[in-house]
């Protein structure tokens, strides 16, 4: 996917520290009181990855850095079976419709019918949980799909149910809960985005509710529909009393966001920080008259809190189709495959020499 040169991230070594600045752009050094809190390290993309080991996925769940693998092969009955919960199972079904250079043979195909439900999931545990992840899938949106509400997604929870969890709207507690989702953002059409609860997230107008808080806001981000993309996430908890995580999205193995301790600078609008963003920016005050508090634009990014206590760990994935607006009787289809969780960066599928 091409990514206009102002969303790049521009990466400057200051010599004689060994700390990297950040800023969407060009290179630039950090005047001493934007100092980022942290060290930034340069995250690799393309083949250079789990996956370039493995041409096609071909055994990589044999890597010792693979914690979970899910190529749709076998039955729907035998795919079931390797996943904690499964929720509209009538809705899926198997198709010969693979990434190129796969080594597999099928797909996982959700379908959802407008005025029937709002779609389906396969949910697992991701044992005994993990302080940072890497999460690649594949996925392919018919051009006719409807709006997705919500899309896949990573987290954890304590205690770790074998069910999924909601709580849309509501700021998680952060010794208990925190999930992270991409996909598209803003109608059927939008730009890829994360869609992140945690327990310091930014509230919305009118009452400062919590929904899902976005940032990258990227247009050039666009989703490509009738064709595989690679989607991999990356997930850095935090050091309970510190806001040091991280959060990282590459879609066809190139890197289009990276945030954490001090980087990138940019603005948060109510819920929705942006890279780049000139500023001022506004965020949501309960102790303020009307809730608008004008703050700072154009500031480097604070990092992630994403928990309080230590027992909280990356725990779970959840391949999700979530449908709320169709028209009565409309067919919306989206493909996954070649799900892979690992602790390093995984990449595309490579193809092999």
């Amino acid at each position: 996917m091409r990514l206009g040169t102002s969303y790049f991230v521009a990466l400057t070594l200051l010599l004689g520290t060994g700390s990297i600045s950040v800023q969407h752009g060009a290179a630039f050094e950090v005047p001493s009181e934007r100092q980022p809190k942290q060290s930034i390290s340069r995250l690799p993309e393309g083949n250079d990855g789990i996956a370039a080991e493995h041409p096609g996925d071909a055994d990589i769940e044999e890597h010792p850095a693979v914690v979970f693998v899910e190529r749709f092969e076998g039955t729907l009955e035998q795919i079931g079976e390797r996943w904690d919960n499964v929720r509209r199972q009538d809705i899926f079904s198997l198709s010969d419709d693979v990434p190129s250079g796969a080594a597999s043979r099928q797909s996982l195909m959700m379908l959802h019918t407008g005025g029937d439900g709002n779609g389906g999931h396969l949910y697992r545990r991701l044992l005994p949980g993990y302080e940072k992840l890497f999460w690649r899938y594949y996925v392919k949106f018919d051009p006719d799909a409807g709006p997705l509400h919500h899309t896949p997604r990573i987290g954890g929870l304590d205690p770790l149910p074998r069910w999924p969890t909601g709580g849309a709207g509501s700021r998680p507690d952060g010794g208990r809960n925190f999930r992270v989702g991409v996909g598209p953002q803003y109608g059927p059409d939008g730009s890829w985005d994360f869609y992140a609860y945690w327990n310091e997230m930014r509230g919305s107008p009118p009452r400062g509710q919590t929904w899902g808080n976005s940032f990258l806001r990227n247009p050039e981000l666009s989703t490509r529909r009738g064709r595989w993309t690679c989607v991999e996430l990356m997930v850095k908890l935090n050091q309970p009393d510190q806001s040091d995580g991280e959060l990282a999205l590459w879609l066809d193995g190139k890197l289009a966001g990276h945030l954490g301790p001090g980087f990138p600078d940019g603005t948060w609008i109510w819920d929705k920080f942006t890279p780049g963003h000139p500023g001022p920016g506004i965020r949501w005050n309960d102790d303020v008259a009307g809730g608008r508090q004008q703050i700072p634009g154009d500031m480097p990014f604070e990092g992630f809190r994403w928990r309080t206590s230590e027992d909280l760990t990356i725990n779970f994935v959840w391949m999700l189709l979530f449908i709320t607006r169709a028209p009565e009787g409309h067919q919306s289809r989206v493909w996954f495959d070649h799900v892979v969780v690992a602790e390093d960066y995984i990449g595309p599928i490579s193809p092999g020499r």
